[in-house]
């Protein structure tokens, strides 16, 4: 039998931990050997590669910690979609960005606010795609009603807003009377449900007006020749679809009709009905 080995603390040591000791024991003297082999043919040059980088960077520690590696990229592609009224050049020039500028430059929050001031814009998306890239959603302004006076046209957007839009385009939308010009937030607002529910219907809206009377908004349509009187709230699909159904129901009826008033909810009523049978 050979000899038998124990630890310091006197436990013996069997044969199967024995051979796994001299194992792992050649492993590291192989281990060992092949680093020093390693360094000597050639490895002792990016040892001193690595330990010079090291000391390059501890001593410059102070300007890595402020060092922003979005200032090595620059703007190259910006993509803009749903600009129909505004040309390319028209956006960048709003959005006050330009390429070849740092993207470290560039905040999204910074460039929807520029773009938002522009009466044009009703909304709009900006994103930053990496590497140098910007992406650019746009929601145009609707222009959806128009104001004529003293020769003088004026097409209003959704909010109420003045659009430099020419004279053409003003003659196609909504005219609503000068003298309720002060309630163009809220006709907007009208004509714009109006729109969203049935855009057929808008598009047959000649003129409209407030009526401090009736306190309500007063509409010609062009394919009837009498006025309708509508909420000064509560627009919605029923009100609409009523106004729609009692047209189509009632032809002989409405043909003598002056004004028919939709402001209570549920019903329609007409007035002055005599008035245009009398006049032949």
């Amino acid at each position: 039998m050979g000899e038998r080995e124990t630890t310091l603390l006197g436990r013996r040591i069997g044969y199967n931990e024995r051979m796994r000791k001299r194992i792992r024991v050649r492993r590291i003297k192989n281990a060992i050997s092949s680093c020093i082999r390693w360094v000597r043919h050639g490895g002792w040059i990016i040892l001193a590669v690595v330990l010079g980088l090291s000391l390059t960077a501890w001593h410059n520690r102070f300007y890595l910690q402020h060092f922003n590696p979005l200032e090595l990229r620059h703007l190259q592609y910006v993509e803009i979609e749903g600009n129909h009224m505004l040309s390319w050049e028209d956006v960048m020039q709003c959005a006050q960005v330009e390429t070849g500028m740092l993207m470290s430059e560039l905040h999204a929050d910074s460039v929807e606010a520029s773009l938002l001031q522009l009466p044009l814009i009703h909304s709009a998306k900006v994103e930053k795609k990496f590497p140098s890239s910007l992406y650019i959603h746009l929601q145009e302004s609707i222009p959806v009603l128009s104001v004529l006076e003293n020769g003088k046209a004026a097409v209003y957007s959704e909010k109420g807003i003045v659009l430099p839009l020419s004279m053409a385009t003003a003659m196609r939308l909504p005219v609503l009377d000068a003298e309720s010009v002060d309630k163009v937030q809220l006709m907007a607002d009208f004509l714009m449900s109006m729109r969203s529910v049935d855009r057929d219907l808008y598009e047959k809206v000649s003129q409209l007006a407030w009526s401090e009377e009736d306190d309500g908004i007063k509409v010609a349509f062009r394919d009837v020749g009498y006025m309708t009187l509508f909420p000064k709230g509560r627009w919605n699909r029923e009100l609409f679809t009523l106004y729609e159904s009692v047209q189509n129901g009632f032809v002989e009826d409405l043909r003598c009709a002056g004004e028919l008033d939709m402001r209570f909810i549920g019903f329609a009523y007409v007035r002055n009905y005599d008035k245009r049978c009398v006049n032949g």
